[in-house]
């Protein structure tokens, strides 16, 4: 896995649009994974603790944090002028599988919320000592 990642709500399009534009200002050199592929699926429950999935905010994962939110948001700030970008994979985005509720404005209101006022920063459960 190339690092950092970001994971984000895959089936709402205003979350898809926000993760297009930072694929496009980072110019790709992010790892991109949907709340609900297989692959962020099984890549969340390696890093958020047992039960928890995250949902409720868009993830900036480096290879020893994960930080939601706002909290995200200002990793993916320093990030963007930082000069440690590496080779990544191509990001690919699915808008077909958006839901039309998140495309309301309520529905971008809530989303909006999560990314600038919500916040949170986990310990990856894979890098903790049991």
């Amino acid at each position: 896995m190339n690092y950092p990642v970001l994971i984000y709500d895959n089936l709402c399009s205003p979350c898809m649009d926000y993760a297009r534009l930072v694929n496009s200002i980072l110019d790709g050199r992010i790892t991109m994974i949907g709340h609900h592929t297989k692959q962020g699926t099984e890549f969340k429950q390696g890093i958020f603790p047992k039960g928890y999935d995250g949902l409720e905010m868009s993830w900036f994962v480096t290879d020893t944090k994960a930080y939601g939110g706002s909290r995200g948001l200002w990793q993916l700030i320093r990030y963007v002028f930082s000069a440690k970008h590496g080779r990544f994979p191509e990001n690919v985005f699915d808008q077909g599988a958006c839901s039309a509720e998140c495309s309301s404005i309520r529905g971008m209101a809530v989303r909006t919320r999560s990314i600038i006022v919500d916040g949170a920063v986990i310990e990856r459960r894979d890098r903790l000592r049991e």
